[in-house]
């Protein structure tokens, strides 16, 4: 089964990126969102994705392949907005590399060098790693993470009286349980794991319980008083 090796809004990289896959024989498979594209939305391009696809067991060998290329065919422009850019801003696209389309990835590089940085390939290995680990134990926004499961307990023990405002409040809890226990997310490697962590995870298995517990208690109570 294929995974997501690139994706952009960007044709032409992925169609590039393909290029550089073919000449190394490894099979790929390009999909996008363009036929689903509503042309009422012509002016925001960002609705229309791209996504390459190869075997995950392709992932090294595909990188190592396009790294090589781009290390030896990247022809910065005079004025290429990169150029302003302080050694450790440009260091920081290396580790984030997953954020960064290829060209600009190659011309971070290429400048590091002419800058009298030579990064070494165990250094980029190294880069690589830290941010694999980065990614998979570690959130971007924790706080963000942690906001959303307080709104979940919330949801989970007064959604019921909420929603006497708004019906639709009732499933809330439900749906940030489900989230959490559920989500996943992809690796650069093309590793496929939960996005939030173990402990998190047992939040929202709390607050799926919590939920159907609540639940049945305002229920309850909703039609003793009925009757």
């Amino acid at each position: 089964m294929k995974s997501i090796f690139r994706k952009s809004i960007d044709k032409f990289i992925i169609k590039e990126v393909a290029s550089i896959l073919e000449v190394h024989s490894i099979n790929y498979e390009i999909i996008s969102n363009e036929k689903d594209f509503n042309p009422s939305f012509i002016t925001d391009i960002n609705k229309i994705e791209y996504q390459l696809l190869i075997d995950k067991d392709d992932f090294d060998v595909a990188n190592k392949a396009i790294s090589s290329y781009y290390a030896q065919e990247t022809s910065i422009p005079e004025e290429y907005y990169l150029l302003d850019y302080s050694n450790e801003e440009l260091k920081e696209i290396l580790y984030k590399k997953d954020e960064w389309n290829e060209f600009d990835y190659g011309a971070a590089n290429k400048i590091l060098k002419e800058r009298g940085e030579n990064i070494t390939d165990e250094e980029i290995n190294t880069i690589n790693q830290n941010r694999l680990n980065s990614l998979r134990y570690e959130y971007e926004n924790p706080q963000e993470v942690k906001n959303y499961i307080i709104v979940g307990y919330i949801f989970a023990i007064a959604g019921c009286i909420l929603s006497l405002l708004w019906g639709m409040l009732i499933f809330v809890s439900y749906a940030i349980a489900i989230v959490v226990i559920k989500l996943r997310k992809q690796l650069p490697s093309g590793e496929s794991i939960y996005y939030f962590n173990e402990k998190d995870r047992k939040h929202g298995k709390r607050i799926l319980i919590l939920s159907l517990i609540f639940t049945t208690i305002w229920i309850s109570i909703f039609i003793m008083n009925e009757l």
